[in-house]
């Protein structure tokens, strides 16, 4: 599910990699790039930064317990750059601060499933 960050280093659209089994808790992203958005891409981006499952699990739960606000895990994947040292060290690093818009939608997705999911990735970050 990375063709975005592919296509975008390679400068050409590029599809799923083989490979991929696109099992991921963010299903939303889980479609490729088209020709309507590539363009989109290709000339006004200016970085593409990916994350983990359990970042996107963390970052979802996060905004359900902190904002009572019931996104799903696509939507997670935007907190989660943001809340990335990735994001922090290359934008931190700059001038002053910058304004950081993150859309959060939906709410496609099964509680009782995503629960263990998230309880795991918890586990995973406090070892």
């Amino acid at each position: 599910m990375d063709d975005a960050k592919r296509s975008f280093e390679a400068k050409t659209l590029l599809q799923h990699d083989p490979t991929n089994t696109l099992d991921s808790v963010a299903d939303g992203l889980k479609t490729t790039l088209g020709p309507n958005t590539w363009p989109i891409v290709r000339d006004k981006v200016d970085d593409i930064l990916t994350v983990t499952e359990d970042e996107i699990l963390l970052a979802t739960k996060l905004i359900w317990e902190r904002l009572k606000i019931c996104i799903e895990p696509s939507a997670g994947v935007g907190i989660a750059v943001a809340l990335g040292q990735e994001f922090n060290d290359k934008y931190e690093a700059s001038e002053g601060f910058h304004n950081v818009g993150i859309i959060l939608c939906g709410g496609n997705v099964d509680i009782l499933k995503i629960s263990a999911k998230m309880e795991a990735a918890v586990q995973a970050s406090q070892k």
